[in-house]
């Protein structure tokens, strides 16, 4: 699909009766493209925003840029040199006030997420708790190329490298983790919920201290044009309904993802 150049301010986007909202194209289980249909939680939560709101969603997918200041360039602002037109309101922005800074031409805040890493264990071999030296005598698969890997890979100098079952497809994890072929799979929570959700396999989750990985925890939350600030406001209340009569965690619990409700003190950004 596509839209008209500019982002909207609130009444036009009423009038319209259509709230555009991008959303990325692989990044399942928060949106992709499921047989030319947008599936995911951002979309589900945006067609329930939309909803709140009494209007239609026009939900638009679109592939990465290389850093996040080019999304919000291409989906918020600016538009793709292709054409095609902004959003309304983009969804799985990271929640980061450097980041806002460097991006006035959009406004960040909505949080609705907070993604960790963590670890799917068969405790039947590792135990209810174990830490990382646990896994010295035991398989744990991990994607190849992700801050999961690089923290394994460094661990203690490289105590675990031989122990590391490296995939490249997450789907592949989740697999190896159902044949019992690794003792644990560690990456993005909500990724290994909802992979093993979908062949049937519900594990215990784990989330040991992580010493000196880059990154553990994030906040997602949405981004709008700065002349639709009001649109954001009216978009937050929505969110907060959502929060409140449980729909939003319902969302998540329908892909096999727990809902990590963000930390209020860490939940804004440049609104």
């Amino acid at each position: 699909m596509t839209g008209a150049v500019a982002a909207r301010p609130l009444d036009e986007v009423v009038g319209s009766g259509i709230l555009r909202i991008i959303a990325y194209l692989d990044n399942a289980p928060f949106s992709w493209d499921d047989n030319g249909a947008p599936k995911g939680i951002d979309v589900d939560i945006a067609k329930a925003i939309a909803n709140e709101m009494g209007v239609k969603p026009e939900i638009i997918l679109r592939m990465p840029g290389e850093k996040g200041d080019d999304d919000l360039r291409v989906n918020v602002w600016k538009g793709p040199l292709t054409g095609g037109g902004v959003g309304d309101l983009m969804m799985h922005v990271p929640i980061d006030r450097e980041f806002a800074a460097r991006n006035p031409e959009a406004v960040i805040g909505n949080p609705y997420f907070q993604e960790r890493i963590a670890l799917a264990i068969d405790s039947d071999r590792t135990g209810l708790n174990p830490t990382f030296d646990t896994f010295k005598g035991m398989k744990i698969g991990v994607q190849l190329g992700t801050v999961s890997d690089y923290f394994l890979m460094r661990f203690e100098d490289g105590a675990l490298i031989d122990n590391i079952a490296h995939h490249v497809r997450a789907e592949d994890g989740a697999k190896e983790f159902k044949s019992k072929e690794i003792a644990a799979l560690m990456g993005q929570r909500a990724r290994i919920e909802a992979l093993l959700h979908d062949i049937g396999v519900m594990p215990r989750i784990v989330e040991p201290v992580m010493d000196g990985i880059v990154r553990n925890q994030w906040i997602v939350g949405m981004a709008w044009k700065e002349n639709s600030r009001d649109l954001g406001y009216h978009v937050q209340a929505s969110l907060e309904k959502l929060k409140a009569n449980g729909k939003l965690a319902e969302i998540f619990r329908s892909y096999g993802v727990t809902y990590i409700e963000p930390p209020i003190e860490d939940g804004v950004s440049n609104q």
